[in-house]
């Protein structure tokens, strides 16, 4: 196998690299659209055959990674659906490192869009929950300040405040924080969640992460309005307004509060500072 790929012809490795992934992720390997065929020696086996076996290698190798990344679709749609699912996938999306965490942002647009799983509306928004607790749980540490400088501010309304790296937010017109939580491994089979006019809600989540574990956090409207502003490093003064707008019995000091607890809100800039 060593002697197998051959040079009929001066050809630089970057070709011979570009066409050898072209020939494993492009599409479903056949006789006439094999790149490499005149690089390789057939005399033993085909073209077609050899860039097959090295085809369902990497194809293999990239869904294991995005089942990691997506658990809960396979678990919705079944281990040979999702699987023919992320082969079209990647035929259409190639890896673009060899950092596999950084492989499958593209894939809640792609489930919009397959003609086999159109159906299942909801699948979109559950994917982009599990892209979102994948980022959040890759991301950085936050750095917590020191709070009680907080009395030192004379304009708190002008202040920015800070959010954790880990921050994530995430809506949807479906309770996918419930279909998340019901297709966990470890949730106990008496555990009762009620989808009772769930379809008449929005949902509003945020994810962070404290130490090891990612937070899934159902929150309102108002606070997901707030976390938004933030995360857009828009005054306190422009957050309190958006919130306010979308939530008119929105209580800004009690949410404030909780976020600093939980660290999602983690320190906090004066403007003149900038």
């Amino acid at each position: 196998m060593t002697k197998s790929i051959l040079s009929s012809q001066v050809v630089t490795l970057a070709e011979l690299q570009r066409n050898f992934i072209a020939d494993c992720l492009s599409s479903k390997v056949k006789q006439g659209n094999v790149l490499l065929t005149k690089n390789i020696d057939s005399s033993a086996i085909s073209a077609q055959g050899l860039m097959g076996i090295y085809q369902n290698s990497a194809i293999a190798n990239i869904t294991n990674s995005l089942i990691l990344t997506y658990p809960v679709i396979e678990k919705l749609v079944g281990e040979a659906f999702f699987k023919a699912m992320c082969r079209e996938f990647i035929y259409l999306t190639w890896p673009q490192s060899g950092n596999m965490d950084d492989y499958g942002a593209e894939f809640p647009e792609f489930l919009a869009e397959f003609e086999h799983a159109k159906h299942l509306v909801y699948l979109k928004d559950v994917a982009r929950l599990e892209w979102a607790f994948h980022q959040s749980s890759l991301a950085d540490d936050a750095i917590i300040i020191d709070w009680s400088t907080l009395a030192q501010v004379s304009d708190i309304l002008q202040l920015k405040f800070l959010v954790t790296p880990s921050l994530s937010l995430v809506n949807s017109t479906f309770p996918v924080d419930k279909i998340w939580l019901l297709n966990q491994d470890d949730i106990s089979p008496d555990t009762k969640i009620s989808l009772t006019n769930e379809q008449d809600n929005d949902t509003f989540i945020v994810l962070f992460r404290q130490q090891l574990k990612t937070t899934i956090l159902p929150i309102s409207e108002g606070e997901f309005t707030m976390l938004h502003a933030f995360y857009n490093e828009e005054t306190f003064e422009k957050a309190i307004v958006d919130a306010s707008e979308k939530q008119v019995d929105f209580f800004v000091d009690d949410s404030l509060k909780k976020f600093i607890e939980l660290g999602v809100i983690t320190g906090f800039v004066e403007i003149d500072s900038i």
